[in-house]
């Protein structure tokens, strides 16, 4: 049985007969939130031809508990939905992998979160395990990541598996994420031509290293490497060979007062050692696609009080192919706004243009997609 299988299977068990015993220790706490967001979008094709304005309504919807089954251990489960007027249908999605490459479609809810923590009273370290939410954002307005970041916007992305802590009282933090996946997939965001046919790609690994204090303006230091075995198929998903997939990360963010407000400057960087045939992108071109991807930020909070604002410039090449925020071979331009009405309600407006970057040689032009939405989020 996989790794994930186990787990969770284990978790169901303790769900089933412990409450009456968790209990004793604390009561359950229930949380959750709501995300609703009108959101429009434009395409513009390779051949030139504007496809018109696409409109919808979407929602997403987590609800959650939790106790703390003893000073150590603490139990976790959620419930996640995400719908939307143009939906197809409804359905519960229970499998080790999402039913697309960027998580689940709308219409789908499933378990979002089932784990265990394990945190020693007097120790350094912590341990989950089961299902969980990875994130490992550029801090800002609009919060990104070129790897991982379960579950932005209104999606529903998950890790099955294991995340090991340590250094959680120092001036660094360690994380050692082990993913378990099946072969139809994962719950993670994997862009083609990334594939988990081969039996090497079961167990994924995901190691960060962050800094816990600032360093002057500094706030944010934070350095991850992705490695997925035999899961490139570097010739196209049609053809046998399966190659290890690298990932490295810097992510950088300074703060500072700027008079009443506070103002900040973020950047992160990755690289891809290892990247498919340049010909899957463009059949005249040779060698591998470029691995290279970033990201920068302008933010400036409480330009009024409660009002935020960000602008966000960034490019992921063909070869980079594990961001839920930027899709490969593209580049992003986007205007964040955000209004923190009270701790519990936030209103967000977002816009944003995407371009191609490589295309096959007798392409009249680049794709670009432009969109918008309206979004309000209540936590509960």
């Amino acid at each position: 049985m996989r790794l994930s299988s186990s787990v969770l299977l284990a978790l169901c068990g303790v769900l089933a007969s412990g409450p009456a015993a968790a209990a004793e220790i604390d009561e359950f706490k229930f949380f959750g939130d709501a995300r609703v967001a009108f959101a429009a979008s434009e395409r513009e094709t390779r051949e030139g031809e504007d496809l018109g304005r696409e409109t919808d309504l979407r929602l997403r919807l987590r609800l959650g508990t939790e106790t703390r089954l003893s000073e150590e251990w603490k139990l976790r489960g959620r419930l996640a939905g995400r719908y939307s007027t143009d939906q197809d249908g409804t359905r519960f999605w229970l499998k080790a992998w999402a039913p697309t490459r960027t998580g689940l479609e709308f219409g789908d809810a499933t378990i979002d979160e089932l784990y265990l923590d394990y945190v020693p009273v007097d120790g350094n370290w912590s341990l989950r395990a089961g299902r969980f939410q990875g994130k490992f954002a550029l801090k800002g307005v609009a919060s990104k990541s070129l790897d991982r970041n379960d579950s932005p916007n209104t999606d529903i992305t998950w890790t099955d598996g294991l995340h090991f802590t340590y250094g959680t009282r120092a001036a660094w933090r360690s994380h050692l994420v082990l993913q378990s996946n099946a072969s139809n997939g994962s719950g993670q965001v994997a862009r083609a031509p990334l594939t988990f046919d081969d039996q090497g790609s079961r167990i994924t690994m995901f190691a960060a290293l962050e800094a816990a204090e600032p360093l002057g303006p500094l706030t944010q230091r934070l350095f991850t490497m992705t490695w997925m075995p035999a899961t490139l198929a570097s010739d196209g998903l049609d053809a046998p060979a399966r190659d290890d997939y690298f990932a490295f990360t810097a992510k950088l963010f300074a703060e500072r007062p700027v008079g009443p407000m506070r103002g900040g400057l973020g950047a992160e960087f990755g690289y891809a050692p290892e990247t498919p045939a340049a010909a899957l992108y463009n059949p005249a071109a040779t060698g591998d696609a470029d691995g290279l991807a970033w990201q920068f930020s302008v933010n400036l909070w409480d330009f009024a009080p409660g009002h935020d604002i960000a602008f966000v410039h960034g490019k992921a090449s063909p070869g980079w192919l594990l961001s839920p925020d930027f899709r490969n071979n593209d580049r992003l331009f986007e205007v964040r706004y955000a209004w923190r009405i009270s701790n519990k309600f936030t209103m967000t407006a977002r816009l944003r243009q995407r371009e191609e970057i490589k295309v096959p040689t007798d392409t009249p032009a680049l794709r670009i997609d432009d969109d918008f939405y309206l979004r309000f989020t209540m936590r509960f």
